[in-house]
Formats: C-alpha cells, sequence, structure tokens
C-alpha cells in the first residue's frame, strides 16, 4: 500500500485572512532571532561545491590567488551562500527523527523552510502547499573560507492573493540580511514563494 506523500508544509491560522497578510507588509517576524550556520566554510567545502558544478575561478580553489585578486582569502562561490553557507543543518543527535514511525521513507517529510519556531507567527491563513518563485540577492562582501555566517531578520516585503492553476493563495516576498562573524553584510535577499492550498 502506497502512502500519500505529505505536504510540504501546513501553516497559517483560520482566523486570518490575505488582507491581513497584506497589512502587515513591511514587518520584520524574525522576533529578533539570528540564525547562525551550522559551519564555519572550509576549502574542502568551497571545493566539493565547485566540482559539481565545474567552476573553475582560481579564487575559489587557490589562496594565492584570491589575494592577488584583492580578498582576504578563498572566495566561497557567490551562488552557494544563500543555500549552502547559512544552513542550519536538518538533523543533528538529539533531534527528533524526521521519518516518524509510519512514514513513507521516500516522502519530504521537512524541509530547507521549515520554521524553526523562532519569530513570529505571520498572519495568513491556512496552507499546505508553497513553492519557491524567485530569489534577489544583493551582494555587499565576499564570503571566505573561514567565515561563519548568520542570517538576520524576516521582513515581509510584497503579498499578492491569486488564483493559478494550481490553487489558490498568495504570492509573498520576504526579506532578509546576511552577515559574516565581524559584523560585516554580506548579502540582503529578497525570496518569493507561492504559498497556497491545491484545488
Amino acid at each position: 500500500m502506497t502512502q500519500e506523500r505529505p505536504a510540504l508544509m501546513r501553516r497559517g491560522n483560520p482566523k486570518y485572512t490575505w488582507e491581513d497578510t497584506i497589512a502587515a507588509i513591511g514587518k520584520d517576524f524574525s522576533g529578533g532571532k539570528k540564525r547562525v550556520a551550522q559551519e564555519t566554510i572550509e576549502t574542502t567545502t568551497v571545493a566539493r561545491y565547485c566540482e559539481v558544478w565545474e567552476i573553475g575561478n582560481p579564487i575559489y580553489w587557490h589562496k594565492d590567488a584570491a589575494r592577488q585578486a584583492g580578498y582576504q582569502g578563498m572566495v566561497a562561490p557567490w551562488s552557494s551562500i544563500k543555500q549552502t553557507f547559512t544552513s542550519r543543518g536538518f538533523w543533528r543527535p538529539g533531534d527528533p527523527s524526521r521519518f516518524p514511525v509510519g512514514t513513507d521513507m521516500n516522502a519530504m517529510t521537512a524541509s530547507a523552510f521549515d520554521d524553526d519556531g523562532s519569530g513570529e507567527e505571520v498572519p495568513m491563513p491556512p496552507i499546505t502547499q508553497v513553492i519557491v518563485t524567485d530569489v534577489q540577492i544583493e551582494f555587499f562582501e565576499p564570503a571566505c573560507v573561514g567565515d561563519r555566517l548568520t542570517v538576520q531578520g524576516n521582513r515581509l516585503a510584497n503579498v499578492r492573493p491569486r488564483k493559478t492553476r494550481i490553487g489558490v493563495g498568495a504570492f509573498i516576498n520576504n526579506e532578509n540580511e546576511i552577515y559574516n562573524q565581524r559584523g560585516e553584510l554580506v548579502a540582503r535577499v529578497n525570496q518569493g514563494m507561492y504559498s497556497y492550498n491545491p484545488e
């Protein structure tokens, strides 16, 4: 017997409407919490990232090349900053299992977007599905080997309720900033998602 794949997310509250979400545009829902990356950027991690994409720029491979180009050390590719080097990880010893008893082991039971319980609830009606629609990243400082990145903020930037072919919901954009351990702004991220209920 095949189990139905669980919904990617279940969020929201029936007491809210999309008008409540729109009214909250501009508010920071992080609650002041900072999300520190699980690990420091390391030479081997940068190499493994570059290998997969066959990125051969010498500033990602050699400290001397990076310094000659004006960087403090080996640089992490810009494309790795948001998903790879700001990750808090999906599981560590002591955490509950991501695969509860009775769950299809091939089904997605958690995601990179799962709420970690920090911050405030965004006022929105219940939704069961989310897809990423767009990501815009503005870079200020390079992230280098030895840096440990921190994500700050969760500002609601835009809300556009829409009925689409896949369901009824809203396109939502959130903004946050990424800093290194010296407090320097590395990047500002605006990520769009379609939060919806399938029809």
